[in-house]
């Protein structure tokens, strides 16, 4: 049964989460950064992590993956976001068949709304975040952690188009 069938029938859908400050806590990751290259260069881990929440009751893998900016890849980073995204959906979709989970993709804040480079420009790389997602056929788009409400809107409509179901969150508080 589908997502949107099971929600329909009343069934409690739990997500998986906290991939970075988990990773981080392990020694993979260093908070701040938010380094998922830590998909393709510790698959293992990821994975790992994955099973826990899918074992602990977790009915969503979310992928470990990065928005679409190679320039906000740390210095150091050998990957491109290509490369990073395709292995963190490879994992997902790898332990969905294996749990039975839902998979699900981000796509958060591009930092264009910060500078207001523009809707087509917030757009344009919404659009690019999203195609990984859509060509690994991922179960579900979250649009998360943004904090300007037009450019969350803006991210549900990119996602929207996929066909896929949407879930959105916003970060509320201090910047």
């Amino acid at each position: 049964m589908d997502l949107l069938s099971r929600l329909a029938a009343g069934e409690v859908i739990l997500g998986d989460g906290s991939y970075a400050v988990t990773l981080e806590k392990r020694g993979y990751v260093t908070a701040g950064a938010w380094t998922p290259e830590a998909a393709p260069e510790h698959p293992g881990a990821v994975e790992q992590l994955a099973i826990e929440f899918a074992r602990a009751g977790g009915d969503v893998t979310q992928t470990f993956s990065f928005w679409c900016h190679e320039d906000s890849l740390p210095k150091d980073c050998t990957y491109s976001c290509d490369e990073i995204n395709q292995v963190s959906c490879n994992i997902a979709k790898k332990i969905a068949k294996r749990y039975g989970t839902i998979t699900a993709g981000g796509l958060s804040q591009t930092g264009n709304c910060a500078r207001w480079d523009g809707k087509e420009k917030i757009q344009k790389d919404l659009r690019r975040a999203v195609e990984i997602l859509v060509k690994n056929d991922i179960d579900l788009i979250i649009c998360e952690y943004f904090r300007n409400i037009q450019e969350m809107e803006y991210a549900i409509e990119i996602a929207l188009e996929t066909g896929k179901p949407v879930a959105a969150t916003m970060c509320m508080g201090p910047a």
